[in-house]
C-alpha cells in the first residue's frame, strides 16, 4: 500500500466534501425538525387555548345556572312565605272572631243568669 501525497490529499479533500455535504443535510434536517416542532408547539398552544376557553365557558355557564337557580329558589321561598303569612293572618282573624263570639255568648249567658242587661255585652 503505497499512498502518495497527492492521493492522500485527494482522499482528504473528498472526505471534507462528503462531510460538508452531510453537514448540510444535517442542517437541513435540523431546520425541518425545528419547523415541525414549532408547528406542533403552535398546535398545542391552539388546543390549550381552546380547552381553556371551553373550561372558562363551562365555569361561566355553571355560575349563571347556579345564580339563576338560587334566584328562583329565593323567589319561590319568598312567595311561599308570603302565602303562609297571609294564611296565618286569616287564621288569626278567624280565631279572634271566634274568640269574640264566644266571649259575647259567655257574657250573655252570665247576664241572663245574674239578671243583668244583655245590651252591655
Amino acid at each position: 500500500m503505497n499512498i502518495t501525497k497527492n492521493t492522500l490529499a485527494i482522499l482528504i479533500t473528498l472526505s471534507l466534501f462528503g462531510m460538508s455535504g452531510c453537514s448540510e443535510a444535517n442542517k437541513e434536517k435540523t431546520e425541518e425538525v425545528k419547523k415541525e416542532a414549532a408547528a406542533k408547539l403552535e398546535q398545542a398552544k391552539d388546543k390549550t387555548a381552546e380547552v381553556m376557553e371551553d373550561a372558562k365557558d363551562g365555569v361561566i355557564d355553571g355560575y349563571d345556572s347556579a345564580k339563576e337557580g338560587a334566584t328562583e329558589a329565593y323567589d319561590s321561598a319568598k312567595e311561599e312565605a308570603g302565602e303562609m303569612t297571609d294564611a296565618a293572618k286569616e287564621k288569626a282573624a278567624e280565631l279572634k272572631e271566634d274568640g269574640l263570639q264566644k266571649l259575647k255568648e259567655a257574657c250573655i249567658a252570665t247576664k241572663e243568669k245574674t239578671g243583668g242587661d244583655v245590651k252591655d255585652c
